[in-house]
């Protein structure tokens, strides 16, 4: 348990460190490690809840990205006739539903490693993460005009 905090501090300093070489630049590990940090502090994750539920939160982050991945690439697609149009949709309307599937069997796996209240305040605090990065996101854009 003593290693998982100093583990958790030690990749919160190196992020910190790194983030200060690299000032916006986006990396996926930093926003990884931030994101674990955040979540872990709003939602009060002890240590050992924190290394049952993040590895299984991972997986869904990466299955989550493939289907982005293909909604990505199906909204670059110009469709000319009506027939392509509507397969495009349809596909894009099962992509969706796929992602909500996906959300809720994860869900459910998460409250069979921690109490839903948990699970709860660890959705809402991944929410405000990513408004929270948006926010500043667009704010550096700002300050670039």
């Amino acid at each position: 348990m003593k290693k998982l905090i100093l583990s958790l501090i030690l990749t919160f300093a190196l992020s910190t460190v790194d983030a200060q070489g690299q000032r916006g630049k986006f990396t996926p590990e930093r926003f990884q490690a931030e994101l674990e940090q955040y979540i872990t502090k709003k939602a009060g994750l002890t240590p050992k809840e924190a290394s049952q539920f993040f590895p299984v939160y991972s997986e869904m982050l990466s299955k989550q990205r493939a289907i982005h991945k293909d909604i990505k690439n199906l909204k670059r697609i110009k469709p000319v006739t009506d027939l392509e149009c509507q397969k495009n949709i349809r596909k894009r309307d099962e992509l969706d539903m796929k992602m909500k599937e996906l959300q809720k069997k994860y869900h459910e796996k998460f409250m069979q490693i921690l109490p839903p209240k948990k699970v709860y305040d660890i959705l809402k605090a991944e929410d405000r993460f990513h408004r929270q990065m948006f926010k500043r996101a667009a704010d550096r854009r700002r300050k670039k005009r």
